[in-house]
C-alpha cells in the first residue's frame, strides 16, 4: 500500500472514531431504538398467532412441496429454447482483439502473438527465411516481441497520469498484416 493511501485510510478511521463517539446519542434514538421496536412489534404479532396454526401451514407448504415433486404432470412440459449465439469465429475473434489491443499491453500481446504464430507458420509453409528489409525491422521486432516474450516483459506505467514507455508492441497491426501478405506473395512467387 503507498504512503499515500496509509495516510489516507489512518484519517478517515480517526474521523470516524471521533465522529462515532460524539453521534453514539443520535445513532442510538435514530437507529437502535427503532430497530429494537420492530423486533418487539414482530415477536408481539407473532405471539398473537396460535401454534395450532402455524403448525398447519407448516405441514400444508410440506405436502404441496411433497406432491409437486411427485407428480410429473404438474411440471411444464417443455422449456423455453434458449437462443445461443452463433459460435465466434477466427475473423471475428482477431477482430475483437484488434479492438481490444487500444487498452493494455495484454491485448497487444496477444494480437502480437497470432500474428507472430501466423508469420512462424508462413516461413515454415513457404521453406525459406525472410529476408529483414530495413523497413520491415519494426515489424520483425514486432512479431519476436509476440513470439519470444510476455506481455509482462512490457510493463504499463505506474501512475496512470504518467505515459507508457514505447515498446514493439506500439506498432500498428495494419503494418504486420501488410508485412505478412507481401511475404506470402514472394513465398508464392508473385512479386509486387
Amino acid at each position: 500500500m503507498t504512503r499515500s493511501r496509509s495516510f489516507l485510510l489512518a484519517g478517515m478511521l480517526i474521523i470516524s472514531i471521533v465522529m462515532g463517539f460524539f453521534l453514539r446519542d443520535v445513532v442510538y434514538a435514530a437507529v437502535v431504538v427503532p430497530l429494537a421496536y420492530l423486533v418487539w412489534l414482530g415477536k408481539y404479532y407473532y405471539s398473537a398467532i396460535p401454534q395450532l396454526f402455524l403448525w398447519a401451514l407448516l405441514l400444508a407448504v410440506l405436502f404441496l412441496t411433497v406432491t409437486w415433486n411427485f407428480l410429473p404432470e404438474a411440471r411444464p412440459s417443455q422449456r423455453k429454447q434458449l437462443k445461443r449465439r452463433p459460435a465466434e469465429g477466427q475473423v471475428e475473434a482477431l477482430a475483437g482483439w484488434i479492438l481490444k489491443a487500444r487498452k493494455g499491453n495484454y491485448f497487444k500481446w496477444q494480437l502480437a502473438n497470432r500474428l507472430g504464430r501466423i508469420a512462424r507458420r508462413l516461413t515454415e509453409t513457404s521453406g525459406q527465411q525472410t529476408s529483414s528489409n530495413a523497413g520491415n525491422v519494426a515489424v520483425e521486432k514486432y512479431l519476436d516481441a509476440g513470439l519470444n516474450y510476455s506481455f509482462v516483459d512490457f510493463p504499463g506505467p505506474r501512475n496512470r497520469f504518467h505515459r507508457p514507455l514505447p515498446t514493439p508492441l506500439d506498432l500498428d497491426p495494419k503494418e504486420a498484416v501488410d508485412y505478412l501478405e507481401s511475404q506470402m506473395e514472394l513465398s508464392r512467387g508473385r512479386h509486387p
